[in-house]
């Protein structure tokens, strides 16, 4: 093979070589600074739930209530999580909001770890509060029990 054919060959494979190694797309976005003058900033904190309890038994749904947090940034809401073998998966709840109440429903068994955190503005949220709790339901919460370290 003559040497032109290779080395147009070779430049042929390196330039298929580049167009074949092009960037994965990313989501990335450009943030613009502006100047502000006169203008003071201050860090804030999403204030955690301090008290929280529960109760349960017999016949009863378990119940976990709290005391809104005191200071800290404005609150926006509250979301709440139950991780472990129970049905109940989380969501939020209004700012308003000092109580939820959880069960199984039918044919329910299990036991997991109810966490709640306090949302701010932004999205921003808190550490967790978290406690316990199981279900023993052959028909809507035979037995329940729950704790709050």
């Amino acid at each position: 093979m003559p040497r032109r054919a290779v080395a147009a060959l070779l430049a042929l494979v390196g330039v298929l070589g580049v167009a074949l190694l092009q960037p994965s797309p990313t989501e990335a976005a450009w943030v613009r600074t502006d100047v502000a003058g006169d203008t003071t900033l201050s860090a804030g904190t999403v204030a955690p739930v301090t008290q929280m309890t529960c109760t349960a038994g017999l016949l009863q749904p378990v119940t976990f209530s709290w005391t809104a947090p005191t200071g800290g940034l404005t609150r926006t809401g509250y979301r709440w999580t139950v991780t472990g073998g129970l049905n109940n998966n989380g969501g939020d709840l209004p700012a308003t909001a000092t109580s939820i109440s959880l069960n199984t429903g039918l044919l329910g068994l299990g036991s997991g770890t109810f966490s709640l955190y306090v949302l701010g503005p932004g999205g921003w949220r808190s550490g967790a509060k978290t406690g316990s709790l199981s279900f023993a339901t052959v028909v809507l919460d035979v037995l329940s029990t729950c704790s709050v370290p």
